[in-house]
This record gives C-alpha cells, sequence and structure tokens, in this order.
C-alpha cells in the first residue's frame, strides 16, 4: 500500500496496489467468458426472438436484402407446419414417456441397489455408465453396429433362420431400438447423480430406521427418495422441457434419413442445417419461420415447466 501526504503532513489518499492487480486480474479472467455469454447466448437469443418476425427478400438487380416486417407470418406459416406433422407429436412423446418416466424409474431402482452395495453393484455401475465413458458418436454407431450387423450375422448365421432386416433397417423395430437406446443413455449421468445424492444420507437416520424394524423397501420409500426429491425434480423438469429440443440421437445415427421416426428436435436440428434467410423450396423454412417455431414451443413449454416445478416443490415428499 501507498501513502500520499498533502502540504501539512496529513494523509491524502491511500493506494492499494496489491488490491488493483486482483481486480485487474480478475476482470482478465472473466473477460472471456462474459463475452461469449454475451455473444453466444444473449446475443444469438436477442436475434432469434427479432428474427421471428422478420422478412427477407432479394430485389431485383441489387445485392443484399431488403428486411421488411413479417407481422405474425411466420407464426402462422409455423402452426402449418406443425400441424402437418402432428406424428412427431407421438415420437416425442414416446421418447419422454420412455427416457424420463420409465428410464428415471429405473435410474432410481439401479442407483439405490449400487447405494446399498448389493452383489454386483460395481457391475451395474460401470455397465450403466458406459455410454458415457465413450464418445456419443463413436458409442451410436457401436450400438447401430451392434444391432444392425451383428444382428443380422447372429440371426442368418448361427440360427440360420434366413434373411433378415436389422434392428434399426426393420421399420417395425427401428422406433422401439432407437428408444431402447436412449433409456441406456440416460442412465449414466442419472445414476450417477442419484447415487451421489444417496451417499450424502446421514447413516444414523438409516440405522435409526433400521432398528424402528424398517425393510428394505420401506427405506427407499420413506427416507431415501424423499432425502434425493430435490435431485429428482431438478432431472424431471430438465427431462420435461427438452421435450420439443430432444432428437433422440437421430441425427448421429440416421444423418438426414430419420425422418420417418423424427421427433421434434431432429426436425428442427436438420431443418436449421439445410435453412437460409430466404425459404429456398416449399420444404425447407426460412430462419425467421423456425424462429417463431421455437418461440411457439417456448412459449408452451415455459410456462408449464415451471408449474411443474412449483408443484413437484410444494407437493413432494416430506423429510419429516
Amino acid at each position: 500500500m501507498l501513502v500520499k501526504t498533502n502540504e501539512n503532513g496529513g494523509t491524502a489518499k491511500r493506494i492499494n496496489y496489491r488490491k488493483i492487480k486482483r481486480m485487474l486480474f480478475f476482470a482478465m479472467l472473466v473477460a472471456w467468458p462474459i463475452f461469449q455469454f454475451s455473444l453466444c447466448y444473449v446475443y444469438v437469443n436477442i436475434n432469434s426472438f427479432a428474427l421471428a418476425f422478420k422478412h427477407y427478400e432479394i430485389p431485383q438487380g441489387t445485392l443484399g436484402f431488403n428486411i421488411t416486417f413479417a407481422g405474425m407470418d411466420n407464426f402462422k406459416e409455423a402452426i402449418e407446419i406443425i400441424s402437418a406433422r402432428a406424428y412427431m407429436f407421438k415420437t416425442s412423446f414416446l421418447n419422454f414417456f420412455w427416457t424420463v418416466l420409465i428410464g428415471l424409474t429405473l435410474a432410481l431402482t439401479f442407483s439405490y441397489y449400487i447405494y446399498k452395495k448389493y452383489p454386483m453393484s460395481d457391475l451395474f455401475r460401470v455397465v450403466l455408465f458406459l455410454p458415457k465413458i465413450l464418445s456419443g458418436v463413436v458409442f451410436s454407431l457401436l450400438f447401430k453396429y451392434l444391432s444392425n450387423d451383428v444382428y443380422k450375422y447372429v440371426v442368418e448365421v448361427i440360427l440360420e433362420s434366413g434373411p433378415t432386416l436389422g434392428l434399426m433397417d426393420n421399420p417395425e423395430t427401428k422406433l422401439a431400438t432407437v428408444l431402447f437406446y436412449n433409456v441406456w443413455v440416460g442412465f449414466g449421468v442419472n445414476v450417477l447423480m442419484f447415487t451421489g445424492s444417496m451417499s450424502g444420507i446421514d447413516e444414523s437416520i438409516v440405522e435409526s430406521a433400521h432398528l424402528d424394524g424398517v425393510n428394505t423397501v420401506q427405506e427407499f420409500i420413506y427416507i431415501t427418495f424423499p432425502m434425493i426429491w430435490p435431485t429428482f425434480t431438478s432431472f424431471f423438469t430438465i427431462h420435461v422441457a427438452a421435450f420439443f429440443t430432444d432428437q433422440m440421437a437421430l441425427h448421429t445415427m440416421f444423418g438426414t434419413q430419420g425422418h420417418d421416426i423424427a421427433t421434434f428436435g431432429y426436425y428442427l436440428y436438420v431443418t436449421t442445417a439445410s435453412a437460409e434467410l430466404i425459404q429456398v423450396n416449399a420444404t425447407t423454412p426460412s430462419f425467421g419461420v423456425l424462429s417463431a417455431m421455437g418461440l411457439l414451443m417456448t412459449a408452451v413449454m415455459l410456462p408449464l415447466v415451471l408449474t411443474l416445478r412449483k408443484v413437484l416443490k410444494k407437493y413432494g415428499p416430506s423429510v419429516d
């Protein structure tokens, strides 16, 4: 610290160079993340919102675009697209049902099994977390290879049952196979977080319950599950919020050839990759229409997720 004195010998100003250096270091440390957040999140979302109300035209004989206010035209076209692809509601709901309602239930069961350190619990931990150890792309392609080529080899060569289609090539088993894959992939983070929350439960509470005659099932229902309820609530609301954005890894497995079992997330992902500011053909909407579609989905899901989160917190099981 440097202290300056005035003409009368009194203290006029104190300069703390150490504090200044710390502030400069902190500013340099957070400058790049703040810039990235501002550019890649704040600006992108504001621009996406504005894009839903814009219409771009190319004037003849000139360069550039003419930008006009589109009003609700983009929203009307977005509603028409959603109505024409109502079948995606079914696929999205099936994905939600299996990966959330069934997947989370099974994840809770396996997590409790691992938490209690029952036989083969370590093996279950490795098998269920395996999809997260490998790259998502690598594991998706490996699973596709097993469900198509390996399955055909087993049926045709080993079992000698004649020519057959792979599980993902067969239209009758394609969706079920992809749903199974997504349930399995979802185990990794779910089991890791649930077991972590369960490990934080005070052992004295469990021991006291056992002295009162509580069995394993009662322990899970009345002690374990209420204690990890905040973690379960977070996972459940996150999955609900992703209803319109989850693409079920369809692009990784099928590229642009997965429209027969498409979800809204897959449709938005694939269509956005080939879209332009101006509609290029009858099947590819413009960025403005896609932005309007995203806002419509947000308008539906935002109040639903906030209400669901509030209800789950208010009426969930109590630790008391």
